[in-house]
């Protein structure tokens, strides 16, 4: 394999790409500066794309307010405590686990009132763009890495076909991925924590190991399991740069303050969250008979495409021989061997999340399918790379055999088809996803429109007078945001037995097949005065 080397830029120029506080004074990181060039060419990560990706995909969330639109159970509780912050009165008991991510944004947004849902939802879509848009340039980047030391792929159309290959594989099987799409439309944080990790290696990449560090930080706020991967690295830029420790030991100690502290405002107890992520639904594999097991198999495995995960795990394995026998035979290291080795760790790292979030499964905690989208994004990655990396081979392999370039366009031509035809189909199998996407969301925003509308009829205040609410349960956030009440104001349908009739029903489905909740007959006892219906939701009263 001949080996291309890349164009060693004047080191003025470097430092004049620098940052304030990452100026290059290793060669080390002068080489990660030239070899990001290398590969991007005329799109090298720079402040101007970063701020150019957040505008567009800031704009293309404010656009998709056009569907009907509307938060979900968490988000719901997050708008909840943003606004209880905001007026100082902080009640965390009654909801989900606390997130400081989303809570931090939500704060924000309730000084815009009735606004608040809707520029969370914007926020939460954007991430979701930015995190398909990283992972479509982490594996541009390592292909034109890798196949630059293929002969006539290093420049020109047959060097970016198979980068493009190898981006349009990530996206699909991002965007493709189980409850993707539906979940960061409803607002979930597992995107934009996604999009903030991706950017975070990407300027670990470029040798800017205190960017690295900070980005990452806001990962943390996100997801605990993260602190296992930004905690050492936080300790390696302590070791390694004398000058960052203010930044790291900063950052470290906001860690449990923005965790731990909210919790025992509101709720009096530190590790309140902690208790009521092992709360789980009745359908969570922590309830299942082997919870690892059950999380690797049934949710883990089906969240990335077939042919993606064998590509990344034969990627894996043709990376490791490559590499061994490269360090056996003591050659030196080369970016496009640098590119394969961070390829396949993408891979390696990408399942042992999934193992990681299995672990947690085991321990009792919900296991959640958005939880494993960090993994799977970068097992995607993986997978692309190997796909453009096998197109790269059939194409070299072409053009030296017919002595013509048109080699490298059918190489990479073949495995397109072979990718798109292989069984099952995913466009023919997931054919179906968008419209049933857009029919779950779009009755998702009519019990949101529907709630509002009967709280605006009969009375935010005359509601509450009447006595205590209760809802179908997850609707309980939504109903305490729009009556203005802590979320343990609202009661959800119990669980085992009667208990306590409610004073006020508002009875809905969840989904469009479910029956409608709380069953009123539940209290034979009791009078319930029907008094309206609007969208999916019905009012019930028995006032005391």
């Amino acid at each position: 394999m001949r080996v291309a080397a890349a164009p060693s830029p004047p080191v003025s120029r470097n430092l004049l790409a620098a940052s304030t506080t990452d100026v290059p004074a290793a060669p080390a990181r002068e080489r990660l500066g030239t070899e990001a060039r290398a590969s991007f060419g005329p799109l090298s990560p720079t402040s101007t794309f970063y701020l150019g990706l957040v505008a567009v995909a800031l704009a293309i969330g404010a656009v998709s307010l056009l569907i009907p639109s509307t938060p979900s159970y968490d988000p719901w509780s997050w708008l909840v405590w943003g606004r209880e912050i905001l007026h100082v009165r902080l009640h965390t008991t009654g909801g989900p686990t606390w997130k400081p991510l989303p809570v931090v944004f939500t704060t924000v947004f309730a000084l815009f009132g009735k606004a608040q849902p809707d520029l969370w939802l914007v926020i939460a879509r954007a991430g979701a763009v930015c995190a398909v848009v990283m992972a479509f340039r982490l594996s541009v980047r390592f292909t034109r890495q890798i196949t630059a030391g293929l002969r006539r792929a290093e420049s020109g159309l047959a060097g970016w076909l198979p980068a493009l290959l190898a981006g349009g594989v990530a996206v699909l099987g991002i965007v493709f991925s189980g409850g993707y799409i539906s979940d960061n439309a409803l607002g979930y944080s597992e995107g934009l924590a996604s999009a903030v990790v991706l950017i975070a290696i990407e300027r670990h990449l470029d040798g800017r190991p205190r960017q690295a560090f900070a980005i990452g930080f806001v990962a943390a706020l996100d997801r605990p399991e993260i602190w296992l991967f930004w905690g050492p690295y936080g300790l390696w830029v302590l070791w390694r740069d004398a000058g960052a420790r203010p930044l790291v030991i900063a950052l470290f100690a906001l860690i449990p303050v923005l965790w731990f502290a909210p919790e025992y405002w509101g709720s009096g107890h530190f590790l309140r969250g902690v208790s009521r992520a092992q709360h789980v639904r009745s359908n969570s594999y922590a309830l299942a008979r082997c919870p690892f097991c059950s999380e690797l198999k049934k949710a883990a495995w089906p969240t990335v495409l077939l042919r993606i995960k064998v590509a990344a795990a034969a990627l894996v394995v043709a990376a490791s021989a490559i590499l061994g026998r490269r360090r056996l035979a003591g050659a030196g290291s080369q970016p496009w061997s640098r590119a394969l080795g961070l390829a396949a760790l993408f891979g390696v790292v990408g399942a042992a999340w999934w193992v990681l979030i299995a672990v947690l499964t085991q321990a009792g905690f919900s296991g959640n399918n958005r939880y494993l989208v960090i993994g799977s994004a970068l097992v995607d990655i993986c997978g692309g790379v190997a796909w453009a990396g096998a197109a790269a081979v059939v194409g070299s392999a072409l053009a030296r055999a017919t002595g013509r370039r048109a080699g490298a366009l059918v190489g990479v031509a073949a495995l397109t088809l072979v990718f798109l035809l292989l069984p099952p189909d995913p466009v023919r199998q997931d054919v179906g996803l968008i419209p049933r996407t857009h029919r779950a969301l779009v009755y998702q925003a009519h019990l949101r429109d529907g709630v509002t509308d009967l709280v605006r009829r009969y009375g935010a205040g005359r509601l509450l007078s009447c006595g205590s609410i209760m809802t179908e349960g997850f609707q309980v956030p939504m109903v305490a945001w729009t009556l203005d009440v802590h979320t343990v104001r609202v009661l959800g349908p119990p669980s085992a037995g009667a208990g306590p009739p409610p004073n006020v029903i508002l009875q809905t489905r969840a989904s469009r097949n479910l029956g409608l909740l709380p069953i009123v007959h539940t209290w034979p006892a009791v009078h319930y005065r029907y008094v309206g219906h609007s969208g999916p939701f019905r009012l019930f009263t028995h006032c005391s």
